[in-house]
């Protein structure tokens, strides 16, 4: 009875542990759309919108924030172009959202606030506003890699040191009404890559390499680009998940 018990808080702690690992990084929309905005957690979606069929013509604001302890540097330049072609062709694709114009916030900080966004929105002359918020949680630890590249390390397959960098993203969306600061639809989505890479000196076909959460088939980035992509992989598909959320939620006509 005595090992029963302990091998039942063992697993519960275990279930914990997973959960709370699962939950990286924590949603951050909310601190940009203000205490009122409230949310109903992550992973989920929500649509409140009079005419379902739009279309809605919004400017895209992307942010990546990297505040958070734990959180993936900021993706480079490239990084966060290659992100807002993917917001835009995502969204217009799967639902009534139409993005007009990519919105910058300038040199300082986003905007906080639904008012604040709004006036954004407002000043750019867009009816709405989309804000595409990207977060991601990242850790990387010493391992010992199989030759081929392959994930799947069973057996007595020869090994070498390496890496193992895995990111942890979150995608999440928000259209704002420019007119009355209302959020009208807002929805989330998560996902992980991980880069394995060498830590000898021999070159190899097989590394660096990005295995997806959502993809059976690897990436081989270039060595000098391999962590930007790595952070750019993820973002892009938890956006899938998000935009699959939000259409999901969104009203038919």
């Amino acid at each position: 009875m005595a090992w029963s018990r302990l091998l039942s808080v063992a697993l519960s702690m275990s279930v914990v542990m997973v959960s709370g690992c699962a939950q990286r990084p924590l949603p951050l929309m909310g601190t940009y759309l203000g205490g009122s905005a409230g949310h109903g957690g992550a992973d989920s979606a929500a649509v409140q919108l009079e005419r379902a069929a739009g279309p809605f013509n919004a400017g895209l604001m992307l942010i990546n924030d990297t505040n958070a302890p734990g959180s993936a540097p900021a993706l480079s330049e490239k990084g966060r172009a290659f992100l807002a072609d993917r917001v835009r062709e995502r969204v217009q694709s799967m639902t009534a959202i139409q993005v007009q114009a990519i919105l910058s916030p300038g040199a300082g900080a986003p905007p906080h606030g639904q008012e604040a966004l709004a006036k954004m929105a407002k000043e750019s002359g867009q009816p709405y506003l989309l804000v595409a918020l990207f977060s991601s949680a990242e850790s990387e630890v010493p391992a010992y890699l199989p030759l081929t590249g392959d994930p799947e390390q069973g057996g007595s397959r020869p090994t070498v040191p390496g890496y193992e960098a895995v990111n942890y993203a979150l995608a999440e969306l928000a259209l704002i009404d420019a007119a009355t600061g209302r959020v009208v639809a807002r929805s989330d989505g998560r996902a992980w890559t991980r880069l394995n890479r060498l830590n000898v000196p021999i070159a190899s076909n097989a590394y660096p390499v990005i295995h997806r959460s959502l993809r059976p088939a690897p990436i081989y980035p270039p060595e000098a680009d391999a962590k930007d992509i790595l952070r750019s992989m993820a973002g892009d598909e938890a956006l899938e998940q998000a935009v699959v959320r939000l259409q999901e939620a969104w009203p038919k006509s």
